[in-house]
């Protein structure tokens, strides 16, 4: 099949960005808008409710950050991936959210971010214990950035160098200094919490 005329749906997000971005008014630009904002409605949902573990406010805030990666893309100069930049952006809002309704507020637990770890109702009560006592020790053992930079490499797959661009890390070494240091720290509390009966 010729490249152009590639479904939307099986060009890649850099293909898609520049056909919109060529014609935002033509058929083939608003189909490439759709396909793009549809492959990171998901995403998206899930990045917001690792924040603020509250669905309804998740929805609002993905669709905030929808409406804005929409609103964005005429500037959008591909100096990095279209996911680095989607995430950039879901990054800002849902941080200025929690600074508005909540300044003291904990951070998400890290292990809750790779699936739903949290209780379900055949659970016995103590197991919901056990578990909520292990994410609040991970949380307090990581800071913000750690936690950050821990879900986008090993839930989001992103490169070290993205990482520390995205987070503007300053360090000489980049995100991968946070990842090594956040990793020890994780083992170090996972030890600690085997040797203590």
């Amino acid at each position: 099949m010729n490249s152009n005329h590639k479904r939307p749906e099986n060009r890649t997000d850099e293909e898609l960005v520049a056909i919109w971005q060529r014609d935002q008014h033509s058929v083939e630009g608003h189909r490439a808008l759709a396909q793009l904002l549809k492959r990171y409605q998901q995403p998206v949902y899930g990045w917001c409710w690792r924040f603020v573990h509250e669905r309804e406010m998740a929805l609002d805030l993905a669709q905030e950050v929808l409406v804005s990666v929409a609103n964005g893309l005429a500037g959008f100069s591909g100096r990095s991936a279209v996911k680095s930049w989607v995430f950039s952006i879901m990054l800002n809002r849902c941080r200025s959210e929690l600074r508005k309704f909540k300044p003291d507020l904990e951070r998400v637990e890290v292990l809750s971010l790779v699936k739903d770890l949290g209780p379900t109702p055949d659970q016995e009560y103590e197991d919901r214990e056990a578990e909520d006592a292990l994410r609040h020790s991970i949380v307090e053992c990581l800071t913000v950035l750690e936690q950050d930079a821990l879900w986008l490499r090993c839930i989001d797959g992103l490169p070290v160098d993205e990482i520390t661009r995205i987070l503007g890390i300053t360090e000489q070494s980049g995100a991968r200094a946070v990842l090594q240091r956040a990793r020890r720290r994780l083992r170090a509390t996972l030890d600690e919490r085997e040797e203590t009966p």
